[in-house]
């Protein structure tokens, strides 16, 4: 309960004072307790009382007018407190309403006060200009709306809000009215504009401040990191440094710049097997420029500037990738050193084996010597890195003995092992590595400064050595009889060289004072040879005179047309080898000298390099690198990869001309000889990765001893050579004459005019003879008629010149026809022309990468270019057609003309278009005679079928010739046709020269289009193959087909990439094949050398192992080959081994056989799928392993089936085999369940079961039904590793016939699908050829 005191006021006199006083003090009451009385009526009641007490009238009065005052002042006092009580709530309720009226004027206001910064700039200026008056023309306008109700009614036409803010904006500008300030809204913005200004500053402030701190941070860690890149810059150029001397640094300080062009280039293709995040960062600073060939070299601050600028920019961690590939590279080269010292050695033993002279060994003897060696050596723990002779990739593929085991497959534990572990362990027999520093290189290579000047000599001599040698390899290859004496002369070339060597400065005195070091004596190596050279060259050469006359006078009885030839030839021989040994006769006693002061310079030497008791020291070429190209060598070591012309330090060395250079590119590979790249190839494959010296050294004099050839030998392979050389000749003057007589090209001579011509030869007097010769030419050529091809020509003049007697007769007839058929000056110069553009046209051919694209641009421009300099200027179109079997309508003709190429004018209304033999037209005419058909006039003829029917009939007026497309056999497989309906003349008619050149035209395209239909093929079935190696041999890492073809300068060959594995999946076609150039693949040269030499090349190539297989042609040169890469395994597994030379061998097999048939070879069809040529291309591969299993089933006799009977509990993996083979014949009872008990499954095992094997046909159309995935249920589980491990044959061979089986039965499923599409989307075509015929027909009436 809340207390109220009583109010007191104070007396106004002390008497008054006392009186309170004495009347004590009032206590306080509840608020209960008192009366609702006022202060007047309060006093009133006490008044009596008070009187009582105090008495008295005087008194009284002064109390009334006390009181009188009292309660004026009181109500004065309450008064006061009323009004101002009044006046606190009337301006609380102003406040109050202030208050409420602020703040949603400030909250408006305040909406521009935002945290965005971006923005405060632009609000503060709209704040201050803008928004004060125009909120408040916003408020008025607002205002008029709603007192005027506008907003409820339609439009006013005499209202214009915009109009009527305009005006009030005009009315109260700012500058002329403060009036806007009135209002409260303008005041918060004034506030709220003073708040963005300050907010601005302090951003500003703050923004500098921050902008000062970013830029410090900035700096701070733009040093920092300028720091580190200067730290790694300085540590990759330390790293350089290092790598530097790695590279085998000549005396000078320099190394040649191709090498780190071609390591850089190499890093490209190595950074594409990278992840995907670091392949897209690896990419070099800049690209490549070319590869030098100027032998530009560079020194170490010149190195590493070089490679900065391509670096520089590469992560860390591709930098490391970088210089871990740099040291692989440089081992590489470094490793070369040893390969080409090698070289050396072997080459000279080729030429001292070489006795007949003629640079060629006998194969088959050299691999029995290698077959005796590994029989003596092969225990000999020194000799593990052997090759077995016996087994493949020493033999080839097909000469591989399956019966004896390969020691390497034995060697089953070492099979994981990788190619840096092989790396590791040849470091013994390796040189040293370069030392560390440049200094200490410097200082070991001035040391040495003596043996590098005698090197450099002796590798002069040695080059010339090998340059002879090849100069006849090159004639022979060539068969060109311009060179024919070299290949006599050459014969001479091991005692020419010995008699070089009496300098001191040959490689023979130190491979003769190395030998002398193991105990073995100098004269017995190398002087007894000397000796022997010297002794008896004399006698043998008098012998080989005596014998080759008496071969000369036999032969002479056979076939007096080589008589005078032969004995010219044997004259110049003779002659040639009297003088040498007339010469080595005299200077026997300089030589011994020269060989013992060679001795002892290589006795110092060897002494001082420590050699020990080794047979042969190698000595370090100048250049590591220094391997001629007409000397190919495919390697097999560590890092067995060789390097191209172009990339030593003495440029001087290189002695051979271009010709001998591009005729020793390519040797053919015959089973029965060696030529020196070759021979050398083959040694190396047989030494394996790493030979040790002392194997290598002990291989040479086994094989210097034991090759040994009789006087008859050499006496046939003399007169071998010999008639080849004659024949090469004969065969070039021939084909000179036959170019000179077809001087527009065509490509063929008319046999009338041939024999005519002939039949003037000594006025007649031998035409009995030449009608003989031509008669009997037509019973050995089977494709003859009335045209002469350049073969037949040739066959025609030598069979002419045996019914002719006399030694001179191939001479004095080819100078009769020569004078006979002379040509006038402008007919030389167009037929020079003309021979030019037909050349480009195969040249298309072989170097378009397997396209027919080149080809038809290089057909049309020669058509445009003859018609343009030898046509008038005629306006020419031209198009080509291809024959197919009609097997979508066959009711319109058994073929059609499919047209695949057309100059641009007619390529809308031609191209793809298809010809059936029931349409108008002379092409069908054409193409069953052989004939050109020539139509002077088409507007006359009326059976001309014009693909553009928009052409009016009078426009329809020119020339038409259609020309046939042969083949080999001269069997028509398309057409060219030619017209000048375009051309605006009224006369323009082909001659007689025209059409001879078309028809060479025709003859060239020919030649082209079988040259790229047969690469295509050749991919085709190497897809094939690939697959399989695909699924049988795991461990393979990637499979790489390349294709060589000529280079634009037609120098030296290219090779071009055509097909790939992926990771999974089929192979792939390279949509561009790139091109690989020898210079420019210096680490891969091993595929070069496969080509080279046309054999199997083992190389290791940054990092990886691969094995190069060549696919040969029929001539034995290598058109394509197979890279098969391993990873870092060091070898296959057995069994994967045996697969891949298996698949191998049937893709040879099936390159032989596409050759042969390009060459007019009869095709062979054996399964009922093969009868069309697209389905045989597709199914050749799988058809050669079917037969390959067929014969070797038909082989098993009854015990092979009685051991398979014998199993009274066989493992699954037979029964799985054995079910899938018979449910392939018995599918029901597959299905039955009645080949799940074995002894039910042994009945059938007998020799009815291997006929019905041998008889089935997978690919005939009752067989396509088969369901193939339910056959593949049974092999599932059947691993083919653990197929061979059982050692069944039978199981083998059913295992495999099984999917070659399902692949087959696949082929030809899917080929009989894309029929049945193609059949649907033909009738589309063939019912727009129908529309477009009857509007040719519309058009022909009008």
């Amino acid at each position: 309960m809340a207390e109220v005191y009583h109010y007191q006021p104070s007396p106004p006199s002390s008497a008054g004072a006392m009186q309170i006083a004495m009347s004590g003090e009032r206590t306080p009451t509840s608020v209960s307790s008192r009366r609702s009385t006022t202060p007047g009526s309060f006093y009133k009641a006490d008044t009596p009382e008070f009187e009582q007490r105090g008495g008295g009238s005087g008194s009284s009065t002064g109390v009334k007018r006390w009181k009188r005052l009292h309660e004026q002042q009181t109500m004065e006092q309450l008064s006061s407190l009323r009004h101002e009580k009044k006046e606190s709530i009337l301006i609380a309720k102003q406040k109050a309403r202030e208050t409420a009226r602020k703040i949603s004027v400030e909250l408006l206001a305040k909406e521009w006060l935002s945290e965005n910064q971006a923005t405060v700039e632009i609000r503060a200026y709209l704040v201050d200009k803008l928004l004060p008056t125009l909120i408040l023309g916003v408020e008025k306008l607002l205002t008029v709306v709603d007192f005027q109700e506008l907003a409820d009614k339609d439009r006013n036409a005499n209202f214009n809000p915009l109009n009527f803010l305009a005006q009030y904006l005009l009315r109260n500008n700012p500058k002329y009215s403060n009036f806007a300030e009135a209002s409260p809204y303008v005041r918060g913005i004034r506030q709220v504009s003073e708040d963005l200004r300050m907010q601005l500053f302090n951003m500003e402030d703050n923004r500098l401040a921050k902008i000062k701190a970013d830029v410090k941070r900035r700096r701070t860690e733009r040093e920092y990191k300028q720091h580190l890149t200067q730290l790694e810059k300085i540590r990759r150029s330390n790293c350089l440094l290092t790598q530097f001397t790695e590279w085998n640094v000549a005396v000078d300080g320099r190394v040649e710049l191709s090498l780190f062009q071609n390591a850089l280039r190499s890093f490209n293709e190595v950074a594409e097997h990278f992840p995907e995040e670091l392949k897209r960062v690896s990419r070099l600073g800049h690209s490549l420029e070319p590869t030098d060939e100027t032998g530009i070299t560079l020194t170490l601050n010149e190195f590493v500037k070089y490679m900065n600028t391509y670096i520089e920019n590469l992560p860390r961690e591709v930098f490391e990738q970088f210089m871990v590939h740099m040291s692989k590279c440089a081992a590489a080269y470094r490793a070369s050193a040893e390969r080409e010292q090698r070289r050396i050695y072997l080459s000279n033993l080729f030429m001292r084996c070489d006795h007949s002279g003629i640079a060629l060994l006998d194969r088959h003897r050299i691999l029995n010597l290698f077959e005796q060696y590994w029989d003596q050596m092969k225990n000999d723990q020194n000799c593990k890195g052997l090759r077995n002779p016996r087994q493949w990739p020493v033999v080839e593929v097909d000469e591989a003995d399956d019966s004896v085991g390969d020691d390497e497959e034995e060697d089953e534990p070492s099979t994981q092992q990788t190619t840096e572990e092989v790396a590791q362990e040849s470091q013994q027999v390796l040189p040293q590595p370069p030392p560390a520093s440049i200094e200490s290189t410097q200082k070991t290579l001035d040391e040495n400064k003596d043996l590098k000047e005698e090197v450099k000599t002796e590798t002069k001599e040695e080059e010339i050595k090998e340059e002879q040698k090849v100069e006849v390899e090159g004639n022979k290859t060539e068969e060109n009889p311009t060179q024919e004496p070299e290949v006599v002369e050459t014969g001479e070339t091991p005692q020419e060289i010995k008699q070089e060597g009496k300098d001191g400065e040959t490689q023979n005195g130190q491979v003769k004072e190395a030998e002398s070091k193991d105990g073995e004596s100098n004269e017995e190596v190398k002087d007894g040879e000397a000796k022997d050279g010297e002794v008896k060259d004399g006698e043998v050469k008098e012998a080989e005179v005596k014998e080759v006359k008496e071969a000369e006078l036999k032969e002479a009885e056979v076939k007096d047309a080589e008589l005078k030839d032969a004995e010219v030839k044997e004259a110049e021989v003779k002659e040639a080898e009297v003088k040498e040994a007339e010469v080595k006769e005299a200077t026997p006693e300089k030589k011994e000298t020269a060989d013992s002061e060679k001795e002892k310079n290589e006795t110092k030497k060897a002494t001082d390099t420590g050699s020990g008791t080794d047979t042969v020291k190698p000595v370090k070429p100048k250049s590591a690198l220094k391997v001629e190209r007409e000397e190919p060598v495919g390697q097999t070591g560590r890092i067995s990869v060789t390097f191209a012309e172009g990339t030593t330090f003495n440029r001087e060395k290189t002695g051979l001309t271009l010709t001998s250079r591009s005729q020793s590119q390519m040797s053919a590979f015959d089973e029965n000889s060696l030529n020196v790249s070759q021979f050398v190839q083959l040694t190396e494959t047989f030494l394996g990765d790493e030979p040790v010296k002392d194997v290598f050294t002990r291989l040479l004099k086994f094989i210097k001893d034991g090759y040994e050839e009789t006087e008859d030998e050499k006496m046939d392979r003399l007169t071998k050579a010999r008639r080849e050389a004659v024949s090469a000749k004969r065969k070039s003057m021939i084909d000179v004459l036959f170019e000179k007589w077809d001087n527009d090209g065509s490509g063929y001579l008319d046999l009338e005019e041939v024999e005519s011509v002939m039949a003037k030869y000594k006025d007649g007097q031998e035409v009995e003879a030449i009608y003989y010769a031509k008669e009997e030419m037509k019973k050995k050529s089977r494709f003859q008629d009335q045209r002469l091809s350049k073969r037949e020509f040739r066959m025609l003049i030598q069979l002419v010149v045996q019914e002719i007697p006399g030694s001179e007769t191939f001479d004095s007839l080819l100078e009769f026809l020569t004078n006979s058929v002379e040509r006038s000056y402008s007919d030389r110069i167009r037929g020079e022309a003309r021979k030019k553009w037909l050349q480009q046209i195969v040249t298309a051919a072989e170097t378009g990468g397997a396209s027919m694209e080149p080809v038809y641009r290089a057909v049309f421009q020669a058509l445009y270019k003859d018609a343009e300099a030898h046509g008038g200027g005629k306006k020419i179109s031209a198009n080509i057609s291809m024959s197919e079997r009609n097997v979508k309508f066959p009711q319109r003709g058994e073929t059609c003309l499919r047209y695949v190429a057309a100059t641009p004018e007619d390529a809308d209304y031609v191209l793809d278009k298809i010809l059936y033999n029931d349409m108008k037209g002379v092409s069908f005419a054409a193409l069953e005679s052989g004939k050109p058909i020539h139509v002077p006039r088409v507007g006359n003829h009326g059976n001309i079928h014009f693909w553009n029917t928009r052409r009016r009939p009078e426009e329809r007026e020119g020339s038409f010739i259609v020309i046939p497309l042969k083949d080999k056999r001269k069997r028509a497989f398309g057409l060219l046709g030619i017209d000048t309906i375009a051309d605006p003349h009224t006369k323009a008619i082909f001659i007689t020269h025209e059409i001879q050149f078309f028809q060479g035209i025709a003859k060239a395209f020919s030649i082209a289009y079988h040259h790229v239909d047969m690469r295509r093929k050749l991919l085709r079935i190497t897809e094939s193959a690939v697959s399989w190696i695909q699924r049988r041999s795991p461990h393979v890492r990637e499979v790489v087909e390349y294709m060589a073809e000529p280079d634009s300068k037609g120098m030296d060959y290219v090779l071009r990439k055509m097909l790939t594995t992926v990771p999974k999946g089929p192979p792939e076609y390279c949509a561009k094949p790139p091109r690989l150039e020898r210079k420019d693949n210096l680490f891969r040269d091993y595929l070069f050398k496969c080509v080279d030499n046309s054999e199997t090349v083992t190389a290791d190539a940054y990092g990886e192992r691969h094995l190069a297989f060549p696919l040969r042609d029929d001539d034995g040169k290598a058109i394509a080959l197979v890279d098969i890469s391993i990873g870092d395994m060091k070898k296959l597994p057995p069994h994967e081994n045996k697969e891949i030379q298996r698949m191998l061998r049937i893709l040879q097999m099936a390159h032989k056989e596409i050759t042969k048939e390009f060459n007019g070879a009869e095709k062979m069809r054996i399964l009922e799928g093969e009868q069309d040529d697209e389905a045989r291309t597709d199914i050749m591969f799988d058809r050669l392993m079917l037969m390959e299993l067929r014969d070797n089933v038909s082989k098993l006799d009854q015990q092979a089936y009685a051991e398979l009977r014998s199993y009274k509990d066989p493992p699954q993996i037979i029964c799985d085999i054995l079910k899938a083979t018979l449910a392939i014949f018995f599918l029901d009872k597959a299905e039955e369940g009645e080949f799940d008990d074995w002894i039910r499954i042994k009945t059938y095992i007998n020799i009815d079961l291997s006929q019905k094997i041998t008889a089935y046909d997978p690919t005939a159309q009752k067989d396509l039904n088969l369901p193939a995935d339910k056959i593949e249920l049974y092999m599932k589980d059947v691993p083919h590793g653990e197929v061979a491990k059982h050692g069944s044959l039978p199981g083998q061979y059913m295992y495999n016939w099984v999917f070659v089986c399902l692949s087959l039965i696949e082929h030809m499923k899917k080929m009989r699908q894309n029929e049945d599409e193609g059949v649907s989307s033909d009738a589309v075509s063939d019912k727009e050829e129908d529309v477009n015929m009857d509007d040719q027909q519309k058009t022909e009436a009008e």
